[in-house]
């Protein structure tokens, strides 16, 4: 038989189809089966069976056969060969063979076989065949030069018992081809089988073929089958559909048909047959002889019926018979030859599949939280930790067979979380961010951060940022969470104190003045003195050094409309002696005691400008630092002893301008 390329098309497609309706033939040719590679080519025909030669090629030449499942893929002859779409009887397997053949000049006979059959005298018969001219109508169009072939039935003697001629035209319709269009390909001749005729000779001829309109054929499924009234079949109490009844073998169901022959016989006889092997042999079920047929089934199989039906003189010949449809029953044992398939073990975050591949009907899967699917193809997206465990599934056949089957299923790496939650920061500010535990880890983005490999760093955002991580475990899975930084303020908040750094003994006051930055609207300043004061600007404070204080602390604190805030200290010194002098002399010999010339306890003065001159009047140093002193010396050459004269410029705590001016000795 002929049969579509596609394997997958066929394996879906068969599962819709009947049996074969030609299992009731009296004879049958079909050209035998093949496997599932298109390609096969099939063996060779019996001896005598054709006068043409085989060849193994899918497109054979002028005068030669192949035996194959399909016309060539690539196509034939510039693609002027039709591809056969599917087989002329697409039943079982749906890998039958078909002749596919190129006529040739003084080779008619295509196909001749002797048939010895048990057949019927005055009996009715039809031979009948499937011819499909290859040839694409576009190649000849309008042409009236049609191929004939001849079907023709003779006795063993060479006696012509019946012959019918047919025009086989290159009728397709345009790609892609309806199913199932070899339906009306089929050729046939009714024939009265005579007396005292022991075998039958069948012959396919080709009358007359012609390039132009068609000289390649596919030959199928050649029968003679009984002639006589129609007889159908159906199952009880169910819809007329119904061509298969499913049941398990636990529940011993009883299922009952009916069937019925049309007016021909004049002793009309009836007789039931059952088939455990897809309807290809056929026995005759005891006793069963009436038009209803019922039983009780326990025994898991599948079962085949069919009515047949002659005269009561001929009923014990099933040569003589006609024949029903087939019904199916269909009893399931417990399911097997079915495998549970899982993608275990996956990393945590990945998606889990199941799968059960078999020909069950139905599936119930359970499992961990609460898991269940009632399908053949389950699915648990983004998985986690906790479902690892054991899934169990229960499975149905069409019957009604149950049978619960299980898989484990392991899920490995890290579930992660991150911390802290979603926060708010004020700009400038640190915080520590910190993920679940594991091997590796990667943060992202990575600025701002102290590092972004471990597991807990340190961020300092300068905009609200989305920092992601990514753990993984020691098997190299890995999952990811996140932390949201949220920044409360535009600008940072940072206190600073503006004052003296000294206190003079035994009292003395000192002035503050806040320099902080930012949208500030909160202060707070602890003088350490017993005073505090929430204002910008505090008022001047008093400190006394009568008890010893050797320095004060001030602290100032301050927050923003936000609530971000700061804080800072100035440290007041106390100085033993605030009287500015300049010694009268100075000894700039290395001893370490008197060696410079600068004026003295200069704590509290501002803008200083001190000079020291010559007796010539020369600048010999100049300092506006108090911590600048001179060493006697001017471009690292020591100046003479002697007199010299200072003058010294300095504003006051209360910002008055004070001048002074006087000598000193610088002694060698």
């Amino acid at each position: 038989m002929i049969i579509i390329v596609s394997l997958t098309y066929l394996q879906k497609m068969n599962a819709q189809l009947a049996p074969n309706p030609y299992a009731g033939a009296v004879y049958y040719y079909d050209f035998g089966q093949g496997d599932e590679n298109p390609a096969t080519i099939g063996p060779q025909l019996p001896a005598n069976i054709t006068s043409y030669k085989y060849s193994t090629d899918l497109c054979p030449d002028t005068g030669q056969y192949t035996i194959a499942r399909h016309t060539n893929i690539s196509g034939c002859y510039g693609n002027s060969w039709v591809q056969i779409a599917t087989d002329h009887t697409p039943n079982g397997a749906g890998l039958g063979m078909g002749m596919i053949f190129k006529t040739g000049a003084h080779l008619p006979i295509v196909f001749v076989d002797t048939v010895a059959k048990a057949f019927c005298p005055s009996q009715i018969y039809e031979f009948s065949a499937a011819i499909l001219n290859l040839t694409d109508k576009n190649y000849c169009p309008g042409s009236s030069n049609v191929p004939i072939f001849r079907l023709q039935v003779e006795s063993d003697d060479g006696t012509i018992i019946a012959l019918k001629q047919y025009q086989v035209p290159s009728y397709y319709p345009d790609p892609p081809y309806p199913l199932p269009w070899w339906r009306s390909a089929g050729y046939s001749v009714d024939f009265t089988m005579p007396a005292n005729v022991n075998r039958l000779v069948v012959k396919v001829i080709t009358a007359s073929s012609y390039a132009n309109c068609g000289d390649a054929f596919a030959l199928d499924d050649i029968a003679i089958t009984t002639v006589g009234p129609p007889v159908s079949i159906l199952f009880d109490n169910v819809p007329p559909t119904t061509l298969i009844e499913s049941a398990c073998f636990q529940q011993n169901k009883e299922i009952s048909m009916s069937g019925t022959m049309g007016p021909f016989y004049p002793d009309p006889a009836l007789q039931w047959q059952q088939s455990t092997d897809n309807a290809k042999t056929w026995t005759d079920i005891p006793g069963a002889t009436q038009n209803t047929y019922t039983n009780i089934f326990s025994t898991p199989d599948t079962f085949f019926f069919r009515l047949t039906g002659s005269d009561a003189s001929l009923i014990a010949n099933p040569a003589c018979r006609v024949f029903s449809n087939n019904i199916e029953v269909n009893i399931d044992g417990l399911p097997s030859g079915y495998k549970l398939n899982n993608n275990s073990p996956v990393c945590s975050g990945n998606d889990i599949t199941f799968n059960v591949s078999g020909d069950e009907s139905a599936f119930i899967w359970t499992g961990p939280n609460g898991f269940y699917d009632n399908s053949a193809f389950p699915h648990i997206f983004h998985s986690k930790l906790s479902d690892s465990g054991t899934y169990y599934v229960q499975i149905f056949t069409q019957g009604g067979c149950e049978k619960t089957d299980s898989v484990h299923i392991t899920v490995i790496g890290t579930d992660v979380f991150a911390m802290p939650t979603d926060t708010l920061v004020c700009l400038g500010s640190p915080i520590q961010l910190n993920a679940s535990e594991g091997s590796k880890y990667q943060w992202d983005p990575a600025s701002n951060l102290s590092s972004a490999d471990i597991q807990n760093p340190i961020a300092t955002p300068t905009q609200t940022t989305k920092y992601l991580v990514t753990v993984y475990d020691k098997s190299g899975c890995s999952d990811t969470a996140a932390v949201l930084v949220r920044i409360k303020n535009k600008i940072p908040v940072k206190a600073m104190i503006q004052a003296s750094d000294y206190l003079c003994p035994i009292f003395d006051s000192v002035s503050f003045k806040d320099m902080s930055t930012g949208e500030i609207s909160h202060w707070l300043w602890n003088f350490d003195n017993g005073k505090t004061d929430t204002t910008k600007t505090p008022s001047i404070q008093n400190y006394s050094t009568a008890g010893n204080a050797a320095s004060f602390t001030i602290k100032l604190t301050v927050a923003d409309t936000s609530g971000c805030s700061d804080s800072t200290t100035h440290l007041l010194t106390v100085v033993p002696n605030c009287y500015i002098a300049v010694p009268s002399a100075f000894t700039p010999n290395g001893d370490g005691k008197n060696d410079y010339l600068h004026p003295l306890n200069l704590y509290k003065a501002t803008n200083i400008k001190f000079r020291v001159f010559n007796r010539y009047g020369q600048l010999m140093f100049e300092s506006h630092d108090l911590n600048s002193k001179w060493d006697g010396t001017i471009g690292g050459l020591n100046q003479p002893a002697g007199t010299y004269v200072w003058m010294l410029e300095y504003n006051d705590e209360k910002n008055e301008k004070i001048s002074l001016k006087g000598t000193t000795i610088l002694i060698r």
